[in-house]
Formats: structure tokens, C-alpha cells, sequence
């Protein structure tokens, strides 16, 4: 039998405290495809109740840019939340962090005086800001919260969805959520959607070969409908993951590269639960290999999908 819905599980957590006007920080595995994510998140909160306007956004194209570009980057996306009651809100760039964090502030307060309805800032990729404006992007939802300690009196709250798990990357008082795999089922549904109905066992197990990895899913969908089957063999499976599976061999053999990770992928490439070794497996979850999986009493780690195992060398 597929296992049970697992993402939508992180889905309903998100929601329930964004319609409590409570801010999130959420882990994004790489390959996890937050975008589409967020964008599902945004249309169930536009059609809920209670009711809230969501602005998705992604910080990737500040990639190696300037401090001063994700300052007035940030503080835009922020001043757009207060939708055309909030075009006369004035943004100047800052000439500091103390400038940046103070503008953050104002900003959300501004908002919260000229929304009509709550709205929500839903940003992922914050990986590529730089980390003094994550800091002071938190302070400054700090500095606000303590303006409005009641969620209930705000009228304006955030998401911040990345894939680097470091002290920096926060929103003060906000839940630290991980975007987890689809379920088996999920995976399963995803697969049908692209290529149709199809054997119980080969979506089975083309499901299960991808983990519920989201890009995976995707890649195997795209090469099953040209192909006009799901793949019966691994190597199959492997041809019809496409380009991504490039992607993902060139991250194994990365992490290879380094002769005790080798020797600790090997060890994980059995596909059981296995204790964890924080050291290098750290190294691995930043480079979206591994996953932790909850078993009674501990917390165990495996490879994140199958096919991962299958690329190893």
C-alpha cells in the first residue's frame, strides 16, 4: 500500500499559521520545488477563511548581487503587500543595515495601516540574500512584532523558504517547518496527472524509485509520456529522469569526491534507516541527498530516493 500524504501535511501546518497571522521560516531540500509550493499555498489562503492576499516571490536573481540591490529588492516586495492603496509608500534605498532594518519596520507597520484585508509575503530561495540582510530582515520583523505583539492586531506576516540551514536564517517567534517529499500516494497522483492512467505496479514502483523527490516526479513524468510508458527497469527509470539525472550524479560525484563521504554514501546506498553521522551526513541534507526519518524513540537517516543509489558509482 503507498504511504500516506506527507507534503500536504507541510502544507496545512504553513497555512494554519499564516491564518494566524504567524510567520514561518521553512527548510527547502534542493529539488523540492518550492515555487509551486507556494504558489498552492497562496490559492488555498486566497480562497479560505479567513481570507489572505499572498505575494509569492523568489530572491534567486540576487544571486551574487549587491547588499544595496537585496535591500531595495526586500523592502519592494514588502511595500507591494499594501496593493494600490500602498503606491504612494516610499521606498529609498538605505545607506546602512541600521537604515535597512529601520525601513523594514516602517514598512510593515505602514502596510498593516493601509491593508483592508491580511496579506503575506511568501519568499523563497533566501539562500541567495546576503546574510546581513537575512539578519536584519529578521530584526526588522522583530522590531515589528514588537509593535503589534498580538498577531490577531497585524494585518501584514511573512514566509521565508530556503534551503540553507544556518542560525542567520530566521523571523523571530516564527516555527522552523521542513518542506518534506511527496508521499508515495502523492507521487503516484503527480506521475498520473502526466502521463495517465498506468499499471498499479510500474507506478508503484516508479514512485517509490523517486523518493517523492518533486523534481524527480516531474522528470519522470515528462520522460514517461514521451516515452508513452513508465519504464519497467531501473536503468529505464534513470533514462526517462533526463537532464535531472545529470544533475543529480553531478552532486554524488561531488560529494564522492571526498573519500569518507564515498565511503558513507556506499554504506547508505542499501537503502536502510541508519544512525546518523552528523558530520558528514550535514554535508550530504545541503546537498539534498539524505533525509531524516522518524522512527519510534529516534531519529534515523537514508538516502533521500532510490535513484540517488542508483547513480552512485
Amino acid at each position: 500500500m503507498l504511504e500516506l500524504a506527507s507534503r500536504g501535511r507541510s502544507a496545512r501546518k504553513v497555512r494554519t499559521h499564516l491564518r494566524r497571522m504567524e510567520a514561518v521560516v521553512m527548510l527547502t531540500p534542493r529539488w523540492s520545488r518550492p515555487q509551486s509550493f507556494l504558489e498552492g499555498i497562496a490559492m488555498d489562503l486566497a480562497v479560505g477563511h479567513p481570507a489572505l492576499g499572498c505575494r509569492t516571490a523568489s530572491f534567486q536573481h540576487l544571486k551574487n548581487r549587491s547588499t544595496t540591490e537585496a535591500w531595495r529588492t526586500t523592502l519592494s516586495l514588502i511595500a507591494q503587500l499594501g496593493g494600490s492603496r500602498g503606491d504612494n509608500l516610499q521606498i529609498t534605498a538605505p545607506g546602512s543595515r541600521k537604515g535597512f532594518r529601520s525601513a523594514v519596520t516602517t514598512l510593515l507597520r505602514r502596510v498593516t495601516e493601509l491593508s483592508e484585508a491580511p496579506v503575506a509575503l511568501l519568499g523563497h530561495s533566501a539562500e541567495y540574500l546576503p546574510l546581513e540582510v537575512l539578519e536584519d530582515l529578521a530584526l526588522g520583523w522583530l522590531d515589528f512584532t514588537e509593535m503589534y505583539p498580538s498577531p490577531e492586531d497585524r494585518r501584514v506576516v511573512m514566509m521565508l523558504a530556503g534551503c540553507v540551514d544556518t542560525p542567520l536564517f530566521n523571523l523571530p517567534g516564527a516555527p522552523r517547518v521542513s518542506l518534506t517529499d511527496y508521499g508515495e500516494a502523492e507521487a503516484a497522483a503527480a506521475l498520473v496527472s502526466q502521463t495517465g492512467p498506468a499499471e498499479p505496479f510500474l507506478l508503484e514502483g516508479a514512485a517509490r524509485f523517486t523518493g517523492g523527490v518533486p523534481a524527480m516526479v516531474d522528470a519522470l513524468g515528462r520522460g514517461a509520456r514521451e516515452l508513452g510508458i513508465i519504464p519497467r527497469s531501473q536503468s529505464g527509470l534513470i533514462r526517462a529522469l533526463g537532464p535531472t539525472a545529470d544533475e543529480i550524479r553531478g552532486a554524488v560525484d561531488i560529494m564522492a569526491a571526498d573519500n569518507h563521504i564515498a565511503d558513507r554514501l556506499e554504506m547508505l546506498r542499501d537503502g536502510y534507516l541508519h544512525d546518523e553521522e552528523p558530520e558528514l551526513d550535514s554535508r550530504l541534507f545541503t546537498a539534498g541527498l539524505l533525509r531524516h526519518v522518524r522512527v519510534p524513540g529516534a531519529t534515523k537517516v537514508a538516502l533521500r530516493a532510490p535513484a540517488i543509489g542508483s547513480l552512485l558509482g
